[in-house]
């Protein structure tokens, strides 16, 4: 990525787009097919901007020019040092009385109080584990994985959830993500939780085919969810638990006919903070 510089310190070109909640996932999901490798929401009055590095000056260029009209869409010049600030404002994401993730820079005076920490350092930040998204599924896995359950998670970003999975007892742990980087994020991650003997990271958008799981993890934007849909509930033992995140409230009801209309049925879902976390079995 070409890293222009103001006054001897990079620079990184960063897309913003202008949204409303009707067209912020159609908008995230236009950033990531473009290559996102993080995408940041900032709340602004009664609007929402997205800001993302999409990984050289020329993709974002592109970007903007298809997306100016509809998005409002803009290029902004960011120091790179800047944006390493919000390291400094980083806290521990307290999931529930069993487990903590904890930024891998960060001295975490409680551990003892824990059974299971996690240590991620999300790097070019493919996730540190604070969205309400991996809150809802890390606190839906303490709950509801089986000791030696085989774990597909589609997804798998920074590796927060696989690692968590692991952890907590998964015998066997396929994280997927499309983002190139991603992979070797996870892995490193996985090496510093040491679960790399049980975690697998692959870069793709495809859910294997040739393998079924006890538990899969889809943290991931409606419109993919719903595409996902078949393949996903193919790779699920019959009796087997799907959990799906990634979408606002105004999906709930599209994520979920669709998944019950797949062969699924509904066990539980919830809300934090207009997110939702939905638990599907698959019918026997």
């Amino acid at each position: 990525m070409d890293n222009p510089k103001s006054g001897g310190v990079p620079r990184a070109a960063h897309v913003v787009l202008t949204v409303d909640a009707a067209e912020l996932e159609l908008a995230a999901d236009a950033l990531r097919q473009s290559g996102a490798r993080a995408i940041e929401e900032r709340h602004i009055d009664n609007a929402i901007e997205l800001w993302a590095v999409l990984g050289d000056n020329a993709a974002s260029t592109a970007f903007v020019d298809r997306g100016r009209e509809r998005w409002h869409a803009r290029v902004e010049m960011v120091d790179l040092t800047a944006s390493d600030t919000w390291k400094r404002y980083s806290e521990p994401v307290i999931v529930n009385e069993k487990l903590a993730i904890v930024p891998a820079w960060m001295s975490f005076q409680d551990k003892e109080r824990f059974p299971f920490v996690v240590s991620i350092d999300p790097e070019e930040s493919f996730g540190l584990g604070d969205h309400p998204t991996t809150r809802i599924v890390a606190a839906l896995l303490c709950r509801l994985m089986a000791p030696e359950s085989s774990v597909l998670d589609m997804g798998s970003g920074s590796g927060v959830l696989s690692i968590v999975a692991a952890l907590l007892g998964a015998r066997r742990v396929l994280g997927i993500d499309r983002a190139i980087g991603a992979v070797a994020v996870a892995q490193r991650n996985a090496e510093r939780n040491a679960v790399a003997e049980v975690t697998e990271f692959i870069q793709g958008s495809t859910v294997p085919s040739n393998e079924q799981f006890d538990l899969v993890v889809a943290n991931i934007l409606a419109p993919v969810l719903l595409d996902l849909c078949d393949p996903i509930v193919r790779s699920v033992e019959p009796g087997g638990t799907v959990i799906l995140s990634g979408f606002r409230i105004n999906r709930r009801e599209e994520v979920i006919n669709r998944y019950v209309s797949g062969g699924c049925r509904l066990s539980e879902d919830l809300v934090l903070k207009g997110w939702c976390g939905v638990v599907m079995t698959k019918k026997q």
